[in-house]
C-alpha cells in the first residue's frame, strides 16, 4: 500500500469526526426517509410509487450531503502539510509527486466512499416497495462515485495551490456552488432568452452548462439503459476530464513546491 494512504486513513479514523460525521450522515438520511414515507402514505400512495419516491429522495439527498463533505477531506490534504511545516520533509522522501497526490486523493475519496457504502443498507429499503431494481441503484452509485472523485480532485488542486486550509476549503466550496447552482442559473437564463420549445430541439450551447452540473449528471443516470447516450455519456466525459485536468495541475504545483526547496 502507498504509505500516504495508510497514514491518512489512520489519522482520519482516529479523529473525532471519524465517527461523528458518519453518524450524522446516516441519521439525516434516515430522517429524510421517514419524513418522505410519512407524506407519501398520507397522500395514499402505495407500492412502487413509495419505492420510486424514496429512491429519488435518498439519491439527491445523499449527493447533496456528500458534496458538502467531500471538500472537508480533500481541501486540507496538502495545506495541512504546509501549515505544519512538514511539506518540505515530505517532498524530500523517496515518494514521487504522483505517489503523494495519489495517497492524499485515495485517502480522501475512500473516506467519502465509506459514507456512500454505509448508506447502501438505508437505500436498500426501497426494494421492499418495488419500482426500483439493482440496475438503478448500481448506475446511481457509479454516477455518485464519479462526481465525488471529480470534486475531490478539484479540492485537492486548490489544496496544492493555497497555503492555508481555510482558503483552499472556501474556494473548494465555491467550486461546488459553481458546478451546482451557477451552471443551472446560466442554463435557465440561456433557455429563457432562446425560448426553445423542447430539450431535443435545444441548441447544444444552451444545454452545455448542465453537463457540468452534478445533479443533472445524477438525473441522467435514472433514464433507461438504452438511453444513457448521449447525455449521461457526455456528462461522464466532462467530469472525467475535469478530474484528470485537476490532477495534472495539482501534480504540477507539487513538483514546483519541490523545486523551490
Amino acid at each position: 500500500m502507498n504509505p500516504m494512504i495508510g497514514k491518512e486513513l489512520r489519522q482520519r479514523m482516529r479523529e473525532r469526526r471519524g465517527w461523528i460525521l458518519p453518524s450524522l450522515y446516516l441519521a439525516t438520511l434516515g430522517a429524510v426517509i421517514v419524513l418522505v414515507y410519512y407524506f407519501m402514505t398520507r397522500d395514499r400512495q402505495q407500492g412502487w410509487q413509495i419505492g420510486v419516491g424514496l429512491f429519488f429522495t435518498v439519491a439527491y439527498t445523499q449527493l447533496a450531503l456528500l458534496l458538502l463533505m467531500a471538500p472537508i477531506f480533500s481541501a486540507a490534504a496538502l495545506t495541512i502539510e504546509k501549515e505544519q511545516r512538514t511539506m518540505a520533509g515530505l517532498l524530500t522522501t523517496l515518494l514521487e509527486p504522483v505517489q503523494i497526490w495519489w495517497g492524499k486523493f485515495a485517502a480522501s475519496l475512500m473516506y467519502v466512499l465509506l459514507l456512500l457504502v454505509a448508506a447502501l443498507p438505508v437505500l436498500s429499503v426501497v426494494f421492499a416497495f418495488g419500482g426500483v431494481g439493482p440496475w438503478e441503484v448500481g448506475i446511481m452509485t457509479l454516477t455518485t462515485v464519479v462526481i465525488l472523485a471529480t470534486v475531490s480532485a478539484i479540492s485537492l488542486y486548490w489544496s496544492s495551490l493555497f497555503r492555508r486550509s481555510v482558503h483552499a476549503t472556501a474556494v473548494s466550496y465555491v467550486s461546488v456552488v459553481v458546478l451546482t447552482a451557477v451552471t443551472f442559473i446560466i442554463f435557465m437564463i440561456s433557455m429563457s432568452i432562446a425560448r426553445e420549445p423542447s430539450w431535443d430541439k435545444m441548441y447544444y450551447g444552451i444545454k452545455a452548462p448542465l453537463f457540468f452540473n452534478p445533479f443533472f449528471f445524477l438525473t441522467m443516470s435514472f433514464v433507461p439503459a438504452n438511453q444513457l447516450y448521449p447525455e449521461w455519456v457526455q456528462c461522464l466525459a466532462v467530469f472525467v476530464f475535469l478530474g484528470i485536468l485537476s490532477a495534472l495541475l495539482a501534480l504540477r504545483n507539487i513538483r514546483r513546491g519541490g523545486e523551490s526547496l
